[in-house]
């Protein structure tokens, strides 16, 4: 599939079985503003299970834990999500005698009601794929027709439709302002002028110099000479007493600026006895970090649906396109953050961008840029357009049911990258062109046979589904100027699934069992096939043996499972593209190395176990727990050879993890529900590790990083393990100290930490009273190794703040064993003004300095989200649904093992380098208002 840059959220509000291996696992589907996809597919990879997105984005699929979700909507990112059991673990739980996928709920008042009463653990049943009515005078009528639901003093009121046909229209706004907090920066220090000591005295040295160190003199030393100055409308700084008097102050050179989103949908349903139209309508924009700049997206949806109980069958066509200027291609929003964390403090980047020659001013001019230089000339952009159609159909007996959906999607998308000449990295500039399109089509088939009598416990259900899928890509990429290169690619693959499935289950007095086996062949026109994949899941309700006031549910489930891994025709990884960098040389990453499926390499098959139990206490508190372990084969990484980049099967890898659960609902605690209150607390922890690498790759495969630092694959060790340049240690790890006092680089580079945290804590809080609602949520992850590389390299040039605070030391020992053997007695001095400015502490390594130094705690913990509702619907309202005005706020405090980090933003945006900061993207805050309301 095309790979796309729009970004989906997937808040995933389980209302799934009791169990973690296969359970049915519900949510709502929303983009990136929250606002909901409706008609979006959800599929499972490998096999032929999927469903479809309901008017409010919402879905129910059954899968289980190692599955990956493949998530499409058009004009949308393919999104692939791998299931853990924590999703099943952290929202409601469906009803016990719920078996199968629940079709969405269609009836958001009943939806509303259901969850105002009741815990937020307990599922909603299906009315809309189901026979039931609820009647006023006899006379039946489907549940789309209720309007408002309200209770009081047990009794039930209904308000409906009174008309035939009737519509609902549902509008939703959201604005916000979208800022970076200072806090969330990397410290850097605002003392010392561009320079280096010179003769024994610290002296400034401007960018006519190529001076790259921010080593000078002290600004409060430093005063203007009011000259003309290329590079300083003041003039040329000079020592006090030299000058005009103007004392230098530091320039504030700050990137970001707060920008105003806005995202607005539109929401059409027509109803009609058994008959449903519906069309929506989405519309935003959405600011870059530096407000220079904005992504601007459509999105158009029409649908029909028949309901009745014997054939049911829809249609749907969708529309959607975008445009993304100053778009963050080849990294360019992480080198304009970079370029401007690395300026002196003495340069100022607003007195403009060229000089009369129109060749860049930066404060070292060809070597880095000036970050309005590249924010100003660069021509980024990306264009988007698809379009979707898609039919359902299908056939309910007693106890059968006959299933038909068809889907076909066509997408493109333009990304064209043009840097001027004179920009550092690229001094002939860089001009690119890549062009995918896509097709795809999708048919499936499906039979189900439900509780066919064998005796008067047991039941079988028997159900064969087999599906169709063809995709083609056609890739092209175009570079022009002083380079010349093209490239074309048209693959395309065809895969047929089939998945037969027996699931028996007996009803004993006291508990029930239910045995679901099950058989996947899955062959594909690129990778081959796998003709033998069984699955066995066996669940058990004991809540009947244990019964009490105590425990009132008690769910075991176990599983084993197999699984291939289907990769799409585009490989949308990028985190090999800067492998072959040095960190110096980041200012010339590109993802240009583009990688396709093909032939050549074989499905990846994951075989896998888990254990759960789940109980419902006093009703009120629902626990999960969960155990899994996973193994994969064949796993699909970059490898290079032969001076290219290719695809192949190298690894082999192993996943194991624990999670848990708890969740505490007030819900009956107040007689007139005006008192509500649901805490939710998810724990997890896993250690993913490899257990061998194919072919000779000396025993270490690096997926993300640079030459002296990277993310690898190492048997034995975690994935993902970093691996870099290190302190020279004996055998029993004693750091070994030169005769200077510094501590040696040892020549062969080492393992210097791991990436996995500890474990993951997350805390989701609802209170409500009357008609107010407030929630927040809190993530938590504790452990994990990073490497700081952004810390490392301001240091180097000596515009951090540790830079500043630390360069006076001296008479500081290293701890170590000088070349003696003994313990090291040998003072240093951090930077001697007697001394060259490349043998002090930060400089003597180099520009990536020594990376066991830069590892760092990945420990952090977030006010992820946090809104203030007020809902504005009265009860005896007979216009509104829905009506409600929120406050929110995402990111608000934050607190990390390191000044600058971002636990969500990776190595220039690539998952892959989950464990590398270098200049990654700083994490930003929102506050908005949202307005919702049905009618």
């Amino acid at each position: 599939m095309i790979y796309l840059k729009y970004l989906l959220s997937l808040l995933l509000l389980v209302a799934a079985s009791g169990n973690a291996q296969e359970g049915v696992l519900k949510g709502t589907l929303l983009d990136d503003e929250g606002l909901p996809l409706p008609g979006a597919n959800v599929q499972v990879k490998g096999t032929p299970r999927g469903v479809q997105t309901d008017f409010d984005g919402v879905y129910a699929i059954p899968c289980e834990v190692g599955d990956t979700l493949v998530i499409t909507y058009v004009g949308y990112a393919t999104r692939e999500v791998l299931v853990t059991p924590a999703m099943f673990n952290t929202g409601d739980v469906k009803l016990n005698q719920l078996r199968k996928a629940v079709q969405p709920i269609r009836s958001s008042a009943y939806e509303q009601a259901i969850r105002q009463n009741n815990p937020s653990f307990h599922g909603i049943p299906d009315l809309n794929s189901s026979s039931l009515t609820y009647t006023v005078n006899r006379k039946y009528l489907n549940v789309n027709r209720i309007k408002a639901i309200s209770t009081r003093d047990s009794v039930v009121k209904l308000i409906t439709f009174a008309d035939d046909a009737f519509f609902e229209i549902g509008v939703s706004q959201r604005s916000g302002l979208q800022y970076v907090p200072d806090r969330n920066l990397p410290q850097t220090q605002n003392r010392y002028a561009q320079g280096r000591s010179v003769d024994g005295s610290l002296t400034y040295r401007g960018p006519e110099t190529g001076e790259l160190f921010s080593y000078g003199p002290l600004l409060s030393t430093l005063e203007y000479d009011e000259s003309t100055y290329l590079y300083d409308r003041n003039g040329r700084p000079v020592a006090a007493g030299e000058g005009s008097g103007m004392p230098v102050r530091p320039y504030s050179n700050s990137i970001f600026n707060t920008g105003f989103n806005t995202a607005t949908s539109v929401q059409l349903g027509i109803y009609y006895d058994i008959h449903k139209l519906h069309f929506d309508f989405a519309n935003g924009r959405q600011r870059d970090l530096f407000d220079q700049d904005k992504q601007i997206y459509n999105r158009f949806n029409l649908g029909y649906q028949k309901i009745n109980s014997l054939f049911n069958y829809s249609l749907q066509a969708a529309y959607s396109n975008s445009s993304t200027g100053n778009a963050n291609l080849n990294a360019l929003h992480n080198q304009i953050y970079y370029s401007n964390l690395i300026t002196p403090p003495t340069f100022s980047n607003t007195q403009g961008i060229r000089f009369d020659n129109s060749m860049q001013r930066s404060f070292n001019p060809g070597n880095y840029n000036n970050p309005y230089w590249l924010l100003q000339t660069n021509q980024n952009q990306i264009t988007q357009d698809a379009l979707s159609l898609q039919g359902t159909g299908s056939y309910s007996g007693e106890k059968f049911k006959l299933t038909f959906k068809a889907h076909y999607d066509r997408a493109s998308e333009t990304q064209e990258v043009n840097l001027p000449p004179g920009t550092a990295g690229f001094a002939t500039g860089l001009r690119t062109q890549k062009d995918f399109k896509s097709q795809n089509l999708n048919t499936e088939a499906k039979a189900a046979w439900t509780n066919l009598y064998i005796t008067d416990f047991l039941n079988f259900s028997p159900s064969s589904t087999l599906q169709y899928d063809n995709s083609v890509l056609d890739f092209e990429f175009l570079e022009t100027g002083s380079i010349s290169n093209k490239r074309k690619e048209e693959p395309s693959k065809s895969t047929v699934q089939m998945l037969n499935s027996l699931r028996a289950d007996a009803d004993f007095y006291d508990f029930n069992l239910s045995l679901n086996l099950q058989q996947k062949f899955f062959t594909s026109s690129l990778q081959g096939s796998a003709w033998w994949l069984p699955d066995l899941i066996l669940k058990a309700d004991l809540g009947g043996l244990f019964y009490s006031d105590f425990l009132r549910q008690l769910h075991f489930t176990a599983a084993y499972s197999n699984n291939v891994g289907d990769l799409s025709l585009y490989y949308s990884n990028y985190g090999y593209n800067s492998l072959n960098l040095r960190v110096a040389e980041s200012q010339q990453y590109t993802t240009n190395a583009d990688l396709f499926n093909n032939s050549a390499l074989k499905l990846e098959t994951i075989t896998g176990f888990d254990f759960s139990l789940e109980a419902s206490l006093w009703s009120q508190v629902q626990v999960n727990l969960s155990y899994y372990r996973t193994k994969t084969d064949n796993a699909i990484f970059p490898v290079y050879e032969n001076n290219s980049w290719q695809l192949d099967n190298v690894a082999s890898l192993r996943d194991a993890g624990f999670e848990a659960s708890i969740e505490l609902d007030t819900y009956h605690y107040s007689d007139k529900r005006e008192f509500r209150y649901t805490t939710a607390l998810s724990f997890s922890t896993h250690n993913p590790l490899v257990l061998g690498l194919g072919r000779s790759l000396a025993g270490r495969l690096p997926i993300a990083g640079f030459e002296e630092i990277s993310q690898n694959l190492i048997p034995g060790k975690p994935v993902g393990v970093l691996y870099g340049s290190a302190y020279l240690r004996d055998e029993q790890g004693n750091r070994l100290i030169a005769a200077d006092g510094f501590p040696i680089l040892d020549s062969e580079p080492q393992i210097l930490g791991d990436p996995i945290p500890d474990f993951n804590l997350g805390w989701s809080n609802t209170l409500r009273y009357k008609q107010f609602l407030l929630k927040f949520k809190l993530d938590w992850q504790q452990g994990g190794e990073v490497w700081n590389g952004t810390q490392q390299v301001l240091n180097y040039l000596g515009t951090s703040e540790e830079s500043a605070r630390d360069q006076n030391i001296s008479n500081y020992i290293f701890d170590g064993l000088a070349p003696d053997g003994t313990p090291n007695t040998q003072a240093v001095a951090f930077a001697p003004t007697d001394a060259p400015v490349t043998s002090n502490r930060w400089v003597r390594y180099g520009y990536a300095g020594i990376a066991e130094a830069a590892i760092a705690d990945g420990s952090f913990l977030n006010l992820q989200s946090l809104s203030f509702t007020y809902d504005l619907k009265q009860e005896t309202s007979n216009l509104f649904k829905e009506l409600s005005l929120s406050l929110y706020g995402n990111n608000l405090w934050n607190s990390a093992g390191f000044k600058g980090a971002n636990p969500y933003s990776n190595l220039f945006g690539t998952s892959a380098g989950n464990a590398l900061n270098y200049f990654n993207m700083p994490l930003a805050s929102e506050v908005g208002i949202h307005l919702n309301f049905k009618i």
